[in-house]
């Protein structure tokens, strides 16, 4: 194993923002740049691959400020979907994991039992339209000729402008609902079943693999051209990485825009009810529950219930211990865990004359926690009860919702020490790319602290989450 200094460059398109970070080896000095979108869309869940390339690269040139490096490690979220041209022309947007344009195809699917079964059992995807699978279907339902193209993500879509070459890795192609969960490799049954078999896909490069940087990238970022560039990883995989949650019974709960709680495996692991979804990491799987509504639910509150306030005005005037607040139903962006009804409704139930805006905006941090609780309880009942939770995310702002994810699950939180978890993964697997220790200095450092649960709010935060489970249960989903 190398043990000489090394400096990584790493980039990453998440959800809402472009984001670099560079990582000294010799001094263990990890120094991080985000940026949000600034994007020509009125919807950012569909979104121009160039527009986030040039973005990316941009803050990537910033961060370095004329400083080279030995590789350049790359992540972005899971699910994305785009047709590129190898020469680099896009075809289509990137459709993001929120985009709802294959809910109708979701529900026709959703009717043949058998297909569901087979196809989460092949691939560790339930059928959802969050899926790239049912977005190809889509698009395919509009006209276009899907074999014009290459089928790619913001990942392969960044290597692709660095290195030139159409590839990706397991665990970025295990996140489109078109790849073999067990055999690693894409899964032609299930595309055949789909009306798909004609797809033009990436090539499958391990995620330790490298490239050379093309003399355009070079130019983009300011480094020298030929410099190693790390084959693309999704970010949840790369969270993991970060937070040093590689071991079976380590869960991490990923609190931002969207929600996930997630756990390493040395097999895949599949619930009967296919509430759970499970993908492949660089090393073993990762068996996980998701939400489509997290801290977008909460800024939803924020704006329409109190006017758009700053949040740190809002959280004095939260209300600890038991209070009567309304149950809400956090799926404006449609439901995955646990029963991925991209078409479930969002609801606020129980409101009276007596709520005011305090109460509402404490009501939807509770039903965005309850709906983590399902995927909790879900993975629990497949693998067991944690031996710990480490909690990150825009919700360690908050020190009352920190506290109710406690109090909610009825475990004691580890505060995760990495404000960018993905991006130090990023830099771990890149420092493991290139034989050196990725325990290296600056990246393995104790929990921020840890969060109990409350005993004397535990019967009132079990009343309101079956409140929380009637209403669930109850509702209606329309066609």
């Amino acid at each position: 194993m190398r043990t000489h200094a090394g400096t990584i460059l790493a980039l990453e398109a998440s959800s809402t923002s472009a984001k670099a970070a560079l990582y000294d080896s010799a001094t263990g000095e990890l120094s991080v740049l985000t940026e949000p979108f600034q994007l020509n869309t009125p919807d950012p869940s569909c979104r121009g691959a160039d527009e986030v390339v040039a973005q990316v690269l941009a803050l990537g040139r910033r961060r370095l400020d004329g400083r080279a490096v030995d590789l350049v490690t790359l992540g972005s979220t899971w699910h994305g979907l785009t047709l590129q041209t190898p020469d680099g022309t896009s075809l289509t947007p990137v459709f993001g994991w929120s985009y709802p344009g294959a809910l109708d195809i979701e529900r026709q699917l959703r009717t043949d039992t058998e297909f569901v079964r087979w196809y989460y059992a092949r691939t560790g995807c339930p059928v959802s339209g969050s899926y790239p699978a049912l977005k190809l279907l889509m698009l395919a339902g509009q006209g276009l000729d899907l074999t014009s193209g290459v089928v790619m993500d913001e990942g392969s879509v960044l290597f692709h402008r660095l290195t030139g070459r159409c590839a990706t890795t397991a665990p970025l192609a295990s996140g489109t609902g078109l790849f073999s969960l067990r055999q690693a490799m894409w899964d032609h049954d299930v595309m055949i079943s789909l009306g798909l078999g004609r797809l033009r896909l990436p090539q499958l490069i391990a995620p330790r693999h490298t490239a050379p940087l093309v003399s355009s990238a070079a130019r983009a970022l300011g480094l020298p051209t030929g410099t190693p560039v790390l084959a693309p990883g999704p970010d949840g995989a790369l969270s993991q990485l970060g937070d040093d949650a590689t071991m079976p019974g380590i869960m991490t709960a990923s609190m931002g825009t969207s929600g996930a709680l997630r756990l390493a495996m040395q097999a895949p692991a599949l619930t009967k009810r296919r509430t759970t979804w499970c993908y492949r990491m660089p090393s073993g799987w990762l068996a996980g529950a998701a939400t489509s509504g997290c801290g977008n639910e909460v800024e939803w509150a924020r704006r329409t219930l109190l006017d758009g306030a700053p949040f740190e005005t809002i959280e004095p005037q939260l209300r600890p211990g038991p209070r009567d607040v309304p149950t809400f139903l956090p799926f404006h962006f449609g439901e995955r865990t646990p029963g991925w009804h991209s078409r479930r409704p969002a609801g606020i139930v129980g409101l009276t004359s007596r709520h005011d805006p305090i109460d509402l905006y404490q009501g939807v941090l509770q039903g965005v926690v309850f709906n983590l609780r399902q995927g909790f309880d879900e993975l629990v009942a497949l693998v067991g009860r944690p031996s710990c939770v480490r909690l990150s995310g825009g919700v360690l702002d908050s020190a009352f919702w920190t506290q109710l994810v406690a109090d909610t699950l009825g475990i004691n939180l580890e505060v995760s020490p990495q404000q960018h978890a993905s991006l130090v993964g990023a830099v771990r697997l890149g420092l493991s790319a290139e034989g050196m220790d990725d325990a290296a200095p600056g990246l393995s450092e104790a929990s921020a602290g840890v969060v109990q649960p409350n005993p004397d709010l535990a019967d009132y935060y079990q009343e309101r989450y079956a409140a929380y489970r009637a209403a669930y249960d109850h509702t209606v989903i329309t066609d």
